[in-house]
């Protein structure tokens, strides 16, 4: 009877062994896999983050370039301050609503 018994059991977890191999098979996959998307999500945002240093820098050398181009039409054009500006001589008896 024991042996029966032994026997039974014996069957019963050879038949089961295999499912339970699949099993654990399966969950390293599964495992593999999840850790494969991370790194690929992981990547993914690095090169994201690197476009957007790129284009800052990029933003900043055009903002750089013009504020050059500014300074250099500074220099070659200067502004003439407020009081250097030509005054226009006053008409004698403009206002008077005279006419000549």
């Amino acid at each position: 009877m024991k042996s029966r018994i032994i026997l039974s059991v014996a069957v019963a977890f050879a038949m089961l062994l295999p499912v339970g191999i699949v099993a654990i098979a399966s969950a390293q996959d599964r495992d593999r896999d999840q850790l494969k998307t991370d790194q690929q999500l992981q990547d993914r945002d690095k090169l994201q983050t690197k476009d957007q240093l790129k284009e800052q820098e990029q933003l900043k050398e055009q903002e750089q370039t013009r504020e050059r181009t500014r300074e250099q039409t500074r220099t070659e054009r200067p502004e003439r301050p407020q009081h250097e500006k030509a005054e226009r001589p006053e008409r004698s008896g403009a206002g008077s609503g005279a006419v000549h």
